[in-house]
């Protein structure tokens, strides 16, 4: 079942991604990274707070956003400096690595912020598998928005959030993702 209604969750993140294809159409976000980044994190954390299926008091949840949107601001000044630190990496290589430290800091960051308030029972295990998913899915969306020129910045964070939010509801569905024999076959008691 779930910690979360994930139909109402994913509706809450197409709107969100909407309004991010928007702001990024009418160049409203272009100038200030900052607030682009909090704004992204807020996004994120307000279509967690609609879905979850236990009530929580408004402060929690408020905290909660916030704290995403600080986190999320917190990846941009992690990719600044893994761009000085990868400075000697040529160009495309350097911003694939770049992306990706970003994409696996979000992803641990706030699946573990997920962990302290919401998912208390949630293990390090499946926020590591959730980092993996992210950095597979956001490095492939950058592939894509290279040889596609509407695809913005929207783009990539869209990818990321329905690839955390994807992992995030197989392994809060399926709690016993990586210990069921079907995903994780040790080969002992099973007919070829």
């Amino acid at each position: 079942m779930g910690h979360f209604h994930y139909a109402r969750h994913f509706a809450v993140l197409a709107a969100a991604a909407i309004v991010l294809f928007l702001l990024s159409h009418w160049d409203l976000l272009s100038d200030s990274l900052i607030a682009s980044f909090a704004l992204n994190g807020a996004l994120h954390a307000c279509a967690v707070v609609f879905a979850l299926r236990a009530p929580q008091s408004n402060l929690r949840k408020c905290a909660f956003i916030a704290i995403a949107a600080a986190l999320s601001v917190f990846t941009l000044y992690v990719g600044i400096i893994g761009l000085v630190l990868f400075a000697v990496v040529p160009g495309n290589e350097r911003l694939y690595i770049t992306l990706g430290l970003c994409s696996v800091v979000g992803a641990i960051t706030y699946g573990s912020l997920l962990r302290i308030f919401w998912l208390r029972q949630f293990s390090s295990r499946f926020i590591l598998a959730m980092a993996l998913l992210c950095l597979l899915a956001t490095t492939l969306a950058f592939f894509v928005r290279a040889y596609a020129d509407f695809l913005g910045g929207w783009w990539l964070t869209a990818v990321w959030w329905f690839a955390f939010s994807g992992g995030l509801w197989l392994f809060d569905t399926h709690p016993d993702a990586f210990s069921r024999s079907k995903y994780n076959s040790t080969g002992r008691g099973t007919a070829p």
